[in-house]
């Protein structure tokens, strides 16, 4: 191990440097939702939220001690990153007992997540690292049955990644059932379990002390489940060639080691990877699956007994790295950050110079991330310009209800863009523009 400490350690700083030159996206959730909570608006009452909080609430702390800089959401971004280069080589060191396999798994890694989608920060993100350092222990405990301490530091984990993104939750189901079915002895699924009972009743006490149960319960789960899965344009899975070939090269390890009963476990969790990108598929969404394709792709090679086989592999995934790199590099190298470019900043400086410290507006139309780029809050409830948030039966006028009592002075909108009426960046609720229109609340066009 202490032999390939300088080769790890220059593999993580040309992670880094791939990052930094790499286009950056900064979501405007990842901005807006934290401003706003920490601006006295609650999660799931003043504001929709469809995420359990854990990343929010991380965001808010930050924010709060750093400011709310591109820098500071950057440095986020690539230290889980980072965190997961560190996690894939400790789970393929545990898996093959070998080192130089850990290496190879790592490069496999850095050759493919920063040009895969991954220079940027999204519940998906969030939850690699946790779901890797599950992994890790959880191995560890089925390795060796009596270290207890391991079985609760993976449950504790996965417990985190369940209230970072609601579908993560299938890890503990299925950990669960793992355990079950391999010991059937339900002393050892209480002892997994107790971390996430004890984060699930600190949440539960949080909720019901803020009065938000109810609605975190229906903009996490019900809502999802009940309308959005039947609203046009929120299921998006279909694939281009590029994206299904490069998807089926990443899953080729996974299917050949699916019966090897060593590494099912792992498999399995690459499978449901697979699931967690629902609703949308994007390489961004697919974060945690890289991740296990790279850990899957080296136990893969170190199984292996045909060296020719071995070198055909690498051949082909070089191949593919080699592609994906210059192609994203062409494309994305030192170019400025999505949402947070000289378009966006200029926005916000009008949004700012038009408007008073103290006074609400709402943004129909402009990106969230305009909110805490000129230091002004929305209306309590708010509400982001996504069709099926708005288009949930009677919310509109629930909505309207509220914000009779502290009505926004101004409305900033932008031009509709051309597209489906319920496409982002298109989309209008009708009877919220019905009633600013009614209320003669001030409009102003952003460019």
């Amino acid at each position: 191990m202490k032999k390939y400490l300088l080769v790890i350690f220059l593999i993580l700083v040309i992670h880094v440097i791939l990052l930094i030159n790499l286009r950056f996206t900064a979501w405007p959730e990842m901005l807006s939702y934290a401003f706003l909570r920490n601006n006295g608006f609650l999660l799931y009452k003043d504001m929709v939220h469809p995420y359990p909080p854990v990343l929010t609430m991380t965001l808010s702390i930050i924010y709060k001690l750093f400011g709310y800089k591109l820098m500071v959401l950057k440095a986020v971004t690539w230290l889980i990153i980072l965190a997961n280069d560190i996690l894939v080589f400790l789970i393929v060191k545990k898996s093959t007992r070998r080192s130089l396999w850990a290496v190879v798994g790592l490069l496999f890694y850095v050759s493919a997540q920063p040009f895969l989608e991954g220079n940027q920060l999204w519940f998906d993100l969030a939850i690699v690292p946790a779901i890797l350092f599950g992994t890790y222990f959880m191995l560890d405990f089925l390795g060796q049955p009596s270290r207890k301490a391991s079985a609760v530091a993976a449950g504790f984990a996965f417990g985190v990644a369940a209230l970072t993104k609601q579908t993560a939750g299938l890890f503990l189901i299925v950990n669960g059932l793992w355990l079950m079915v391999k010991y059937r002895d339900v002393r050892k699924l209480l002892i997994f379990l107790t971390g996430p009972v004890i984060l699930f009743l600190i949440l539960g006490l949080r909720l019901i002390s803020e009065g938000a149960l109810k609605g975190f319960f229906n903009w996490t789960l019900i809502y999802p489940l009940k309308y959005w899965s039947h609203s046009p344009g929120y299921v998006q899975m279909a694939l281009t060639r590029p994206q299904l070939l490069i998807l089926i090269l990443l899953s080729f390890p996974a299917l050949y080691l699916f019966w090897r009963r060593k590494y099912s476990l792992i498999t399995f969790y690459f499978l449901l990877s697979l699931v967690l990108v629902y609703p949308r598929f994007s390489f961004f969404h697919f974060q945690l699956g890289i991740a296990f394709a790279a850990i899957l792709f080296t136990i893969l090679l170190s199984s292996l007994k045909s060296k020719r086989f071995v070198y055909v592999l690498c051949t082909i995934y070089s191949v593919l790295a080699i592609v994906l790199a210059r192609q994203t590099v062409a494309k994305d190298w030192q170019k400025e950050a999505r949402f947070w470019g000289g378009g966006d900043i200029k926005a916000a400086e009008l949004i700012k110079n038009s408007t008073k410290p103290d006074g609400l507006i709402y943004l129909l139309g402009p990106q969230s991330g305009l909110y805490v780029l000129s230091d002004r809050v929305p209306p309590k409830p708010w509400v982001d310009n996504f069709s099926w948030y708005w288009e949930i039966p009677s919310f509109q006028e629930e909505v309207i209800l509220r914000w009779g009592q502290n009505k926004p002075q101004v409305v900033f909108t932008s031009a509709p863009q051309p597209g489906n009426w319920y496409d982002l960046g298109t989309y209008r609720p009708q009877k919220i523009t019905d009633w600013i229109d009614k209320e003669k609340i001030d409009e102003n066009s952003l460019p």
